[in-house]
């Protein structure tokens, strides 16, 4: 079957991922592949390829399939070798697969791409630190902070601090945190836990969450959702640690503030609920959770003291 066009003539992959559903991963890569022209076709018949490789390597990568992912970067690197994020991407799975020398050699190339890559200037200082070079690596780093516009500050000065102690899986978590830098194995346990949660399902969403921390202990996000799972299934003790957890790498995550608001009132400690909840209005006045949580306690108040007073 061709490829459907769009009006310019330019082939389009949009079933790239229905394939990789019924072939595997893998078999969708060759599915693209097999599409192109003997010559490879026009500059942009094979940028479309190149993004669709990339998207079946993002998913591969986030299932947890390194081969295939490593295979869908390294076709699209060959059809579009000047796409640094294609050789980050591709960096980043070699590194996966303890494949340093090759990893190193395209983060390089895609930062001689693109001299100011935030992503391959992380993934390079952490490959440095863990071979030895952590001065240098903290010296990249530094000079980063200091050239670009961080979106968390704070969580990329605790990155820089986990790993000047060598704690590397942490620093990598925070790091790409406040750069806001996407993990695809993140994504898609994220995706999973947001399914099994509308499905009802909150105990298995918590589990899934447990198996990903395993490794991932540094990612504040998934802390927070293991959090939010124990709420829902009445552990609020266990909702309470794990909260704390995603504060203590993250203490501007004001959506896991405000849970934990809501897990200390739970719990019957209204005090610290309520100093909690004032944090992050404090910090965020228009926080949209933090203040339906405040006009609800509010109300209840309010309820509570009407039905006093008619006693």
């Amino acid at each position: 079957m061709p490829p459907r066009q769009n009006p310019a003539g330019t082939p389009r992959f949009e079933d790239a991922i229905e394939l990789a559903r019924s072939d595997g991963f893998a078999g969708a890569v060759a599915h693209v592949l097999a599409r192109l022209p003997r010559g490879r076709g026009s500059a942009p018949h094979r940028a479309a390829a190149a993004n669709a490789l990339a998207r079946i390597g993002r998913h591969a990568e986030g299932a947890g399939d390194h081969a295939a992912a490593e295979l869908a970067y390294a076709e699209a690197v060959r059809l579009a070798p000047r796409f640094p994020d294609l050789r980050h991407h591709h960096a980043r799975v070699l590194l996966h697969q303890q494949r340093r020398a090759e990893g190193r050699r395209e983060l390089n190339r895609a930062l001689e791409l693109n001299p100011r890559y935030a992503a391959a200037r992380v993934e390079l200082a952490l490959l440095d630190a863990r071979e030895g070079l952590l001065a240098h690596a903290l010296d990249a780093l530094h000079r980063l902070g200091e050239e670009s516009r961080l979106p968390e500050p704070r969580a990329f000065r605790q990155g820089i601090a986990s790993l000047a102690i060598a704690d590397w899986d942490e620093a990598e978590a925070l790091l790409k945190q406040a750069l806001q830098l996407t993990d695809p194995g993140v994504e898609h346990v994220i995706e999973s836990y947001h399914r099994l949660v509308s499905g009802g399902d909150a105990a298995e969403a918590a589990e899934l969450v447990r198996q990903a921390l395993r490794g991932r202990d540094g990612y504040a996000d998934l802390h927070y959702l293991l959090g939010t799972a124990e709420f829902e299934c009445g552990h609020y003790d266990d909702a309470l640690g794990s909260l704390a957890r995603a504060l203590e790498l993250h203490p501007d995550y004001h959506a896991a503030r405000v849970m934990f608001a809501r897990v200390l009132e739970a719990l019957g400690d209204s005090a610290q609920a309520v100093e909690q909840l004032g944090h992050v209005l404090q910090a965020e006045p228009g926080h949209p959770q933090a203040l339906e949580l405040h006009e609800n306690w509010i109300r209840r108040r309010a309820r509570h003291a009407a039905v006093r007073t008619a006693a």
